[in-house]
């Protein structure tokens, strides 16, 4: 009967504890999710500021309690893209690729991901393997973007000129001022057969007008320029800015002295 007494006189002694506890994890909980919003914060300003490598950083301390999150590493591996990190980009996103229970669009995402890396760090036929990859109609129109991209990047103004029309053809639209300027790259480059195209297509067009009549016043111009879509400038006249990689952007800031 004494022991029983005694045990009875321990029950509350148990429950004070267990309350106490119970407050301290609540507290803890609490403390721990004011620091994950102040790291969501700090995440949300960095990126607004496009401060990258702040968010990099950010980012790779906080993926260390969630390093299964898809979305995060996801992110992660965007981030080192734009900050010229392409091997980490790459090592990131193909390792998302085996990750298990990832449905197909998602699976899409990453190859979309993956060219824009491979174009990135000059793989082209890397890129090329990855779009053949992709398979849902969701990311066909950026797969299409980014098939043209790399045929004006390796100068392959045929192809460009068949990932146009596909492009076209999918999204409704004529891009006329592209295929005029592949049609004058084409010229250029000793296929004049495209002179009879270009005139059909828009002999008025500045460059058009100028390739036609032989004549490079503009083309060859000197002087102070500017890309008035990245802001880049440059020394001389240009049809595509070489950094942005826009065409018709340039514009004349002033003329040289000399």
């Amino acid at each position: 009967m004494y022991l029983e007494l005694w045990w009875f006189l321990t029950v509350p002694i148990f429950f004070v504890i267990g309350w106490v506890a119970s407050r301290w994890d609540r507290k803890k909980n609490r403390l721990r999710k004011q620091t994950k919003l102040k790291e969501l914060e700090k995440l949300v300003l960095f990126l607004t500021e496009d401060d990258h490598n702040g968010a990099i950083k950010l980012l790779q301390s906080i993926i260390k309690d969630y390093e299964r999150s898809f979305y995060l590493q996801k992110a992660l591996g965007i981030l080192f893209r734009r900050v010229g990190l392409f091997d980490r980009a790459l090592e990131i996103h193909a390792a998302l690729l085996s990750m298990r229970k990832v449905d197909s669009t998602l699976l899409d995402s990453i190859l979309i991901d993956l060219t824009k890396d491979y174009i990135g760090a000059g793989l082209y036929d890397k890129a090329y393997q990855a779009l053949e990859l992709i398979e849902n109609e969701t990311y066909y129109y950026q797969a299409l973007e980014l098939r043209l991209k790399i045929n004006q990047r390796l100068k392959q103004w045929e192809p460009a000129l068949k990932t146009l029309k596909d492009l076209e053809s999918y999204c409704g639209e004529e891009f006329e001022n592209l295929r005029i300027h592949f049609f004058c790259e084409l010229i250029e480059n000793g296929a004049t057969e495209y002179k009879k195209k270009l005139k059909e297509k828009n002999p008025d067009h500045r460059r058009a007008k100028e390739l036609l009549s032989n004549k490079n016043e503009i083309s060859l111009d000197r002087g102070n320029y500017i890309c008035n879509f990245c802001a880049a400038k440059f020394d001389y006249f240009f049809w595509k800015c070489q950094l942005c990689e826009t065409w018709d952007s340039c514009e004349r800031l002033g003329y040289n002295k000399n």
